[in-house]
């Protein structure tokens, strides 16, 4: 294992993000952990960027990521309920749902820059010997996301970071 100082790049990783929010059941697992236990998908992410990468962030380096992406959050979860409540199901014309819909992908890709300016400026551990992702290694990341969020004693939302891991491998 080596330290090094990661050099991830925003775009990079809203693509990796796209790309793995999109597949399979990970939007539903991501919505549901943020919903009803309060993890942010953006860090859910970065910590499944870091499984596929062979990276280990701990909790320290974990906690500062969050923290950097904490205003955003108060920003987003007020325009997330805002474009919730303008569901076209709920009244409301599909263009306007579709404009406040681009409005939060769009801080959704600034907070992604928060978390990934706040990652890069973190020491954090590689593997020496990469090999790919199957989804049976243990990566010490799991544990700083789920002591992070307080999912220590929750069985249910430890299920759901499982599911979601799977979805990665």
């Amino acid at each position: 294992m080596t330290m090094q100082q990661p050099n991830l790049e925003p775009s990079a990783f809203w693509a990796y993000s796209v790309s793995r929010y999109t597949q399979g059941d990970m939007a539903p697992l991501a919505i549901l952990l943020q919903d009803n236990h309060q993890v942010n998908v953006n860090v859910l992410l970065l910590v499944g960027w870091c499984l596929q990468n062979n990276v280990i962030i701990n909790l320290p380096q974990l906690k500062a990521v969050i923290e950097a992406s904490a205003s955003m959050e108060s920003r987003l979860q007020i325009h997330r309920a805002k474009r919730k409540a303008a569901h076209p199901d709920n009244g409301t014309d599909k263009a306007t749902y579709d404009a406040l819909k681009a409005e939060e992908l769009e801080l959704e890709r600034q907070q992604q820059r928060d978390i990934v300016a706040a990652f890069n400026k973190q020491s954090v551990a590689r593997l020496d010997h990469a090999q790919p992702f199957t989804g049976t290694v243990f990566n010490a990341s799991v544990a700083a996301l789920i002591n992070a969020y307080g999912l220590r004693d929750n069985a249910e939302a430890r299920r759901l970071v499982s599911l979601v891991i799977k979805e990665l491998s």
